[in-house]
């Protein structure tokens, strides 16, 4: 606060014009995140301020489990942040709580220029251009644009870009005898095979190849089939966004799999015991768990894993590849961020997107992106970043990963996707209506998630 005290406690504050007073009014801008970024936004903010010592910006960092109850709480109680981090799937559920980006960004800067018996306060306030639709589109990759837009409005920016990836133990590869990381499905399953082991008297596994088959101990279990059913050639969602994985699909022919059915079979089948590609189920750990423990092969995760990884398991031996795909000519990956975004309800609405604009559109964007060792979501930073080891699988990938969900509750989506899973692994109660009862399953479950758009 020493800076707001010097401006305003007489360094040449009498000289200025009303309306230059008006515009340097000492102000707080409430900052809530969820990664564990605070330091270098934090020091980005205090950049940020050197210029403009009136404002006080104070930064939050909150858990993602904790981030939308406390947001939903402070929001019925009329207070909470000014700028607060949201996935690029909330956007659409609190559209009416977010205050669009204006089409102007108002600013002001204060400078004291010392002499040798007095100080001078110059403050200079400027308006520019907001960045508009058609920068969004050529400066950034396609997935901000397709999330961050509503209605022709900016409702948020990134400071990075997270997609899947294929985290793999090189200790638990080198054990089973895989010289070489799988890089296409087919050897991913054979890798599967030789790395999980089980209990010889139990039967129960004490080593998994991967974390797939199952629901709610693999995070991210909506984003693997999203990518499954898009390399598959198989519709997850129409163009409007409605669920179509229970579509039948023009090829189909009375008595046999539909396409849908096969992806879901191919999923599952990693939790299905009766398959010799069995290596997970519901009674394991949460799969990051189980892969910072050293028991699985293989863990399907985004960028923001890497940094959990290195403090929790820093002895783990652990490497990156791009998402596996069916055919690399035509790759499909899934899209999985923040956007920062201002509340309707701040009174500083137009100082809080000019702030976000410096973080995330301006030269300090690659301080971030550097001190944090995130992928960008600016195309102009790609081709730097595809020179880091650890971020090459990401940023390699980013020009093609989509958002799968744009609807009102990705959570309650998410939960519908889950228990799908959980339900196609169950045993079919009559062996003549296999193929009615699968597609029960997903109409079941595509009219569900419809129903939180």
């Amino acid at each position: 606060m020493l800076g707001v005290f010097l401006i305003t406690g007489g360094l040449g504050c009498k000289g200025l014009s009303s309306t230059e007073q008006a515009a340097i009014t000492p102000f707080t801008l409430e900052y809530w995140t969820v990664f564990d970024d605070v330091d270098a936004l934090q020091k980005l903010a205090d950049k940020y301020r050197a210029d403009r010592p009136y404002i006080n910006i104070v930064v939050r960092q909150l858990r993602s489990d904790e981030l939308y109850p406390r947001l939903v709480e402070a929001l019925a109680e009329d207070r909470g942040p000014d700028i607060v981090s949201l996935r690029n799937r909330s956007i659409k559920g609190f559209k009416s709580k977010l205050a669009p980006m204006p089409a102007t960004l108002s600013d002001t800067t204060v400078q004291i220029i010392k002499g040798q018996l007095s100080s001078q306060t110059v403050v200079k306030s400027s308006t520019r251009a907001a960045i508009t639709l058609d920068q969004l589109d050529r400066e950034y990759v396609k997935a901000v644009k397709q999330d961050a837009v509503l209605d022709g409005k900016v409702y948020g920016l990134p400071l990075s870009f997270d997609n899947l990836a294929l985290y793999y133990n090189k200790d638990l590869l080198d054990r089973a005898g895989i010289p070489e990381p799988p890089t296409t499905w087919d050897e991913f399953q054979e890798a599967v095979k030789k790395i999980t082991k089980y209990d010889k008297q139990t039967g129960k596994i004490v080593q998994s190849g991967a974390a797939l088959g199952g629901s709610t101990n693999v995070p991210g279990s909506d984003d693997l089939l999203y990518v499954l059913f898009r390399q598959s050639a198989v519709s997850f969602t129409s163009s409007d966004g409605y669920a179509a994985f229970n579509a039948l699909g023009s090829g189909y022919q009375s008595g046999a799999d539909t396409a849908s059915m096969s992806v879901m079979n191919f999923y599952t089948d990693f939790a299905n015991q009766e398959r010799d590609t069995y290596t997970w189920n519901d009674t394991l750990p949460n799969a990051f768990d189980a892969f910072s423990n050293g028991t699985l092969g293989f863990f399907f995760g985004f960028n923001y894993h890497t940094a959990l990884l290195k403090a929790r398991a820093p002895q783990l031996n652990f490497g990156i590849l791009p998402m596996l795909q069916l055919n690399p000519e035509q790759p499909i990956n899934t899209a999985n961020y923040w956007l920062d975004t201002v509340l309707a309800k701040s009174k500083h609405q137009k100082e809080a997107w000019a702030f976000i604009d410096y973080l995330t559109h301006s030269a300090v964007t690659k301080e971030y992106l550097e001190a944090t060792n995130r992928p960008t979501a600016l195309r102009v930073f790609i081709p730097a970043q595809r020179d880091k080891t650890e971020l090459n699988p990401f940023v390699s990938q980013a020009l093609i990963a989509e958002n799968w969900y744009r609807g009102s509750n990705y959570e309650a989506a998410v939960s519908v996707l889950n228990q799908m899973i959980k339900e196609w692994l169950l045993p079919i109660p009559d062996p003549n209506r296999v193929l009615e009862w699968r597609q029960e399953i997903l109409n079941r479950g595509a009219a569900r998630v419809n129903q939180t758009l």
